[in-house]
């Protein structure tokens, strides 16, 4: 390492901790039923929200700034931060109502099909390796098209559940099923009651849940429904007259309509298809199996299907479930806000399942629209959402961001873009993601991603004043306007953190760049610490 690395990790490192300081410093009624009929769904939202504001004893915070607001709606929508062009429009903007016509914005932006389908993707299959005979872009590709035509959470919940055939991109549910077929398809019925009744069933396999009324029956009875499923290799001629894999096939045989199991007593016990609730179907083969759970699990009258998908998505957009964790209903896990839960479910059905309904209804709550940063009044509230939770991006959000940001996959001209943003979305996966399928709600960064993001080659690329780089094109366009260097770090902060640079840092920056003997360096170590800040990693 040269003397001049050295001084720049040293300043680098300088201004990574200068940046976790200043995220710790951001970390620092009967009557009501009656009255919410009659009140709108985003009324009711807060109306109940305040109430328990006042049963609590806690306050809200304060309205989050249009900077953070703006940024956060990106994020959670999109699945990245706004570009420098969309942050500076939004913000410039005097329109009373531009909060309402972002979202309006956002929801027909291509991207938020593109953000849905990748977050469903990670929910149905999660990150980890699936096997070959799981294809994960067919069923991002499936799930983007859904979003897109914004098609019924039931419709897609009952084609995920009964899909069946080849796994290609136009049939791509079929790769629900295909990633979970082991075991007896035990992953299978365990991930679809977590899924799409937020139900925790899978400890049952083995013994009666300790804490609720769960028992094995209930989980080998869903399971039964699944005992049929297969899937098959099918084959083709290569243009070199190889045969090669054409796709994998999903199909259900119709036999095996019961599941065996094991008691701790050391019996035997049989399973035939059962419902949660106790309904069962023939035993025979004249019944597709998959298709009655699927009716059973998506009908109207089946409250707790609206009740998972609505407490996901507002654990998605606040940070914490009403019922938390998100997929945990029970009586050992009471929703912090039950009246709420039930008319959100309600309102949603109503709606037709419309899910883009239930996001404006969402992000127009006044707990949506609060700060993350806490006062006094709610530094412990951790349930009643007095303030923003803070969440960590994403290993998507982050990669997206980046490269919102910096345009990196772009600098240096040539036709090989599209190869460098696979092979960096490959690192971050690897370095970022797990086989975890929920969205986590603290931080816990590890060394190797901390390295990463430090000193990782898109960091370095993303970074860089070299020709055809974002920061190269704004030091052109300073030095065209004889703008000075407060043109320059405004608009970094903006680009990076969608808001402009308060007095103290701006101050800040100009010291650096009266110190350094290179000012387009200082630049890139300005631009450097701002990525690799908290600020950039967390949606607040």
């Amino acid at each position: 390492m040269t003397t001049s690395q050295r001084e720049r990790s040293r300043v680098r490192a300088g201004l990574y901790l200068a940046g976790m300081a200043t995220a710790f410093v951001l970390l620092a009624g009967p009557a009501m039923a009656d009255e919410s009929a009659e009140r709108s769904t985003t009324e009711a939202i807060d109306a109940w929200i305040r109430a328990g504001w006042e049963e609590a004893g806690v306050k809200p915070s304060a309205r989050a700034t249009d900077g953070e607001y703006l940024r956060r709606a990106y994020l959670d929508i999109l699945g990245r931060i706004p570009s420098l062009q969309e942050a500076s429009d939004y913000l410039q903007s005097k329109d009373a109502n531009k909060r309402e016509k972002l979202i309006s914005y956002l929801l027909d932006h291509p991207d938020y099909a593109q953000n849905f389908g990748n977050f469903w993707s990670v929910v149905l299959i999660g990150r980890g390796d699936t096997g070959n005979q799981v294809n994960r872009n067919a069923l991002r590709a499936w799930l983007r098209t859904r979003f897109a035509a914004n098609e019924p959470w039931n419709e897609i919940a009952r084609e995920l559940v009964t899909a069946s055939g080849p796994n290609t991109p136009e049939n791509g549910a079929t790769n629900f099923a295909l990633a979970h077929l082991d075991f007896d398809a035990v992953p299978l019925t365990s991930i679809t009651t977590r899924v799409f009744l937020g139900q925790q069933i899978q400890c049952t396999q083995c013994h009666d849940h300790p804490s609720n009324d769960w028992k094995q029956a209930d989980f080998w009875g869903i399971n039964a429904f699944f005992r049929g499923v297969r899937s098959r290799e099918v084959s083709r001629t290569s243009a070199g007259g190889a045969e090669e894999t054409a796709y994998y096939e999903l199909y259900d045989d119709p036999t095996d309509a019961f599941a065996r199991y094991d008691r701790r007593d050391g019996t035997i016990r049989i399973a035939f298809p059962t419902y949660l609730d106790g309904r069962k179907i023939s035993q025979e083969t004249d019944v597709d199996r998959r298709r009655e759970l699927g009716i059973f699990i998506t009908e109207p009258e089946n409250d707790q299907f609206a009740q998972a998908f609505v407490n996901r998505m507002w654990g998605h957009f606040l940070g914490r479930g009403i019922v938390h964790p998100i997929d945990d209903f029970g009586d050992h896990n009471p929703p912090s806000h039950p009246e709420l839960l039930e008319r959100l479910a309600e309102d949603f059905k109503a709606s037709g399942y419309d899910i883009k309904q239930l996001i404006r209804w969402i992000t127009a709550s006044e707990p949506y629209h609060l700060s993350s940063v806490r006062t006094r009044a709610n530094e412990r509230d951790e349930t009643y959402f007095s303030h923003m939770t803070l969440k960590p991006l994403t290993p998507e959000q982050l990669f997206e961001s980046l490269l919102t940001a910096t345009r990196a996959h772009q600098a240096g001209g040539g036709g090989n873009s599209d190869a460098r943003r696979d092979r960096w979305l490959r690192q971050f996966t690897f370095a970022f993601g797990n086989d975890e399928t929920n969205e986590g709600t603290s931080f816990q960064g590890t060394i190797p991603q901390a390295l990463m993001m430090m000193n990782g080659d898109l960091i370095d690329e993303a970074t860089s004043s070299k020709p055809g780089s974002f920061l190269r094109e704004l030091l052109d366009e300073a030095v065209r306007r004889k703008a000075s260097a407060d043109f320059v770090i405004e608009k970094l902060y903006l680009a990076a953190l969608s808001r402009p640079p308060s007095s103290k840092e701006a101050g800040a920056a100009q010291v650096l760049l009266r110190q350094g003997p290179n000012p387009n360096a200082v630049m890139e170590d300005i631009f450097w610490a701002l990525l690799n800040s908290n600020e950039f990693i967390l949606n607040h």
